[in-house]
């Protein structure tokens, strides 16, 4: 544990310092820099090209989280497996280019009346796509390595400091809309040519491939897992990404814009889980590898109530003060209150599992994740389909609450038929206690006129209130010897 809870904490630091970045970006800068047509142009784009992203790779991600443990050995450059691995993004480029480009024309009749801007721009699905699947390569290889606060720096810091510069430059019209938009997908691939130079220097991969030593492994096992999960992450991104394509075809840009801030709020509470997720998958493999499961049943008792415990002040945190927060954005802003509560509750509920995920899919029970997740697929298309055309955003979050809280009920179903793991106990009752005495307390506290002071008296109030109280309950005794007042009995 102590390797994952030294780069869980440094990846904790970094990627709150990047949400501190990106929260005052997409809360502050983008929407009174941007217009929200062009601030949604910018999400649907992103969304697009995530999606095609998972394709791109052919899996290699998922192999290499899974499998590089076979391959490890820093004195045989780990058997060329760079060399193997970059040649998926090679051949998924070439299977993309056929797939965009044979569909582009239906494609775009969907979205030419709606969201003609996403059309004219639409060639740079492809170059943006393909740089988005080789930093999933890289990223994977460098996580497998115990290498994540790289990851953490690039994608949580440097992307949205390089973002805003970009955003205050086309504000200012130095530079014109589309250039704004060609820099903007540059702007991933300073990530790649980071990564790869960061690779080069602590790993020196090597791009020759020990043919020999793959066909011991199991060539054959490799490719077939790895196309089998570009299936798993296809419908994975799609449950994400789904939803801000779908209004871009229903609804105009401006609301794509507006989506993505009220719903960007929310992601706040998986902060603690990504940044555990980026150490935790491969640490999942290597103990299925070394068939230690008490290992994994560990990790993942242990992120359960960690997970609960961060992630419940974050919630009652934001949705106490949701409506004094999107009060301070331009007026288009206002009508996203309802979506950040809905999208907040189904991202508790995501964290409050906690790495469920991890364990199914680097466990050889990874097959009913992936049927899980198609169907999920399908459920998501089919909810957005029906609800976003009736009822917009709101529409559009009430499907991605209704698909977190199947999803993560039958994961831990799952873990619990499948690994005989039930990571819950009398604390985790006593978090949804806290939490609950934590929304009492605000409902007793004054409206004030003033957004700022409101806020400021909210979290002040929940804070001591749910700290006190998990503190009193003995939520989490091993960390009472951090507080300076605490003595120990």
């Amino acid at each position: 544990m102590s390797t994952i809870k030294k780069q869980g904490i440094q990846n904790a630091i970094i990627t709150y310092l990047g949400v501190a970045i990106g929260f005052i970006s997409l809360m502050f800068i983008q929407p009174n820099l941007l217009k929200p047509e062009e601030l949604g142009l910018t999400r649907i784009l992103i969304a697009a090209a995530s999606l095609l992203s998972t394709i791109l790779p052919l899996g290699i991600s998922s192999i290499t989280t899974r499998f590089f443990p076979f391959f490890r050995n820093e004195d045989k450059n780990h058997h060329g497996y760079f060399g193997f691995m970059m040649l998926f993004p090679l051949l998924g480029t070439i299977v993309c280019a056929i797939l965009i480009y044979c569909f582009k024309n239906v494609i775009v009749h969907q979205y030419i009346d709606q969201s003609p801007m996403f059309t004219y721009y639409f060639d740079l699905l492809l170059p943006l796509a393909t740089i988005m699947g080789v930093n999933m390569a890289l990223n994977a290889y460098s996580a497998s390595l115990f290498k994540t606060t790289i990851i953490s720096f690039l994608e949580g810091i440097l992307s949205r400091i390089v973002f805003i510069i970009l955003i205050v430059i086309y504000y200012y019209e130095w530079i014109t809309l589309s250039q704004f938009i060609y820099l903007f997908v540059f702007s991933y691939l300073l990530q790649t040519i980071w990564m790869c130079v960061y690779l080069f220097v602590v790993d020196k991969p090597s791009l020759k491939i020990d043919k020999a030593y793959f066909k011991g492994v199991g060539l054959n096992k490799l490719l077939s897992y790895g196309l089998f999960l570009t299936l798993t992450n296809v419908a994975s991104l799609s449950l994400k990404h789904l939803d801000a394509i779908l209004i871009g075809k229903y609804w105009d840009l401006s609301y794509v814009g507006v989506f993505a801030v009220a719903a960007y709020i929310a992601l706040i509470i998986e902060i603690p889980l990504n940044s555990l997720e980026r150490i935790s998958h491969s640490k999942v493999a290597q103990g299925f590898a070394n068939n230690d499961i008490e290992s994994i049943k560990k990790i993942y008792y242990q992120s359960v109530k960690y997970l609960m415990l961060i992630g419940g002040i974050l919630l009652v945190g934001i949705i106490c003060n949701v409506q004094e927060l999107l009060g301070l954005l331009p007026e288009e802003y206002h009508v996203g209150v309802n979506v950040t509560i809905i999208s907040c509750c189904a991202a508790f509920l995501n964290v409050s599992t906690g790495i469920n995920t991890s364990i199914i899919f680097n466990s050889s029970k990874y097959v009913y994740g992936t049927v899980l997740l198609v169907v999920l697929m399908i459920l998501a298309l089919v909810l957005n389909v029906w609800l976003i055309p009736m009822y917009g955003m709101i529409g559009a979050a009430l499907a991605t609450g209704a698909l977190a809280v199947l999803y993560n009920v039958t994961k831990f179903v799952m873990i619990l038929i499948f690994f005989k793991m039930q990571p819950y106990d009398w604390s985790s009752l006593k978090i949804v206690l806290v939490i609950l005495v934590a929304f009492l307390a605000n409902y007793f506290l004054p409206s004030l006129h003033n957004a700022i002071y409101s806020m400021i008296l909210k979290t002040g109030v929940i804070s001591t209130v749910y700290i006190g109280l998990a503190y009193l309950l003995n939520i989490a005794p091993e960390f009472h010897k951090y507080i300076p007042f605490h003595k120990e009995k």
